[in-house]
């Protein structure tokens, strides 16, 4: 993936400077989380990431964490600002889904009684 970043104001008669940054997904390993814990720390925020609930042994379980990104507040706050930009974003996308009919009742076929065969 690459994006173009300009330096400069876009008002200015000056040209801008553009320098090319290359995101580069090399190492990257995807992993699913489903619910994240949030702590702070005196400069940092913490996210730990983890797929959920797992029984350990009877009566007792566990959450185990598999990622952990420490974060500065107001890294924090952007990224608050990016994922509520994109829930609106998805949100008008699926707000209004497809009408759908009204689920029609299953009928029984009738049911005939078992004749014993031993009764005349």
């Amino acid at each position: 993936m690459r994006l173009a970043i300009s330096k400069g104001t876009p008002m200015s008669n000056q040209p801008s400077n553009q320098q090319v940054l290359q995101v580069r997904y090399d190492d990257l390993k995807a992993s699913y989380a489903n619910h994240v814990l949030v702590s702070v720390g005196a400069e940092e925020v913490y996210l730990d990431f983890t797929s959920g609930i797992v029984a350990d042994r009877p009566g007792v379980s566990t959450l185990p964490i598999h990622t952990r990104v420490a974060m500065t507040p107001s890294g924090v706050v952007r990224l608050a600002q990016l994922l509520s930009q994109t829930i609106q974003n998805f949100q008008v996308v699926n707000i209004n889904p497809p009408p759908t009919e009204a689920p029609k009742p299953v009928e029984q076929p009738p049911v005939e009684p078992i004749k014993d065969k031993g009764s005349k």
